[in-house]
């Protein structure tokens, strides 16, 4: 499975209301996947977070969560190739605001592996664009 960031967040000691607890569970079933192009869109939730809470520093939980993400294998990172860039721009260019869902999109899409996401939005974009939706699953 393919994780949009907000999957990662309770990962960094973030509980995201968005997603069931149960989602959470089951996905300790099965193999986990996040694009490597994404880890600056996580870098900048955890960044955000700390800074709306007032921070000084990001919390010890936060840093050994990014650690396990990037370098534990508890999640395994999927570097970009040239056809997801390809398929990337062509959403953006169809008007498609968001870079990272792009990037989601396009990995599943190019690695034939589902991808789980929160984002009604992108699936509406998709739909409206003809884009096909057959490799994304959309927790609501």
């Amino acid at each position: 499975m393919v994780l949009d960031t907000s999957f990662l967040l309770p990962y960094v000691g973030l509980r995201v209301k968005e997603i069931p607890d149960n989602v959470v569970e089951l996905l300790r079933e099965v193999e986990l996947y996040y694009p490597y192009a994404m880890i600056s869109e996580l870098i900048g939730v955890i960044f955000k977070v700390a800074r709306k809470m007032g921070l000084r520093s990001i919390p010890e939980l936060a840093l050994r969560g990014f650690n396990s993400i990037v370098y534990g294998g508890v999640i395994n990172l999927i570097y970009p190739v040239d056809r997801d860039l390809s398929i990337a721009y062509e959403l953006i260019r169809s008007g498609l605001s968001d870079i990272f869902d792009a990037i989601l999109y396009a990995t599943s899409k190019r690695t034939g592996i589902k991808a789980l996401t929160t984002d009604k939005t992108l699936v509406d974009f998709l739909r409206a664009k003809g884009f096909s939706i057959d490799n994304l699953i959309l927790i609501t």
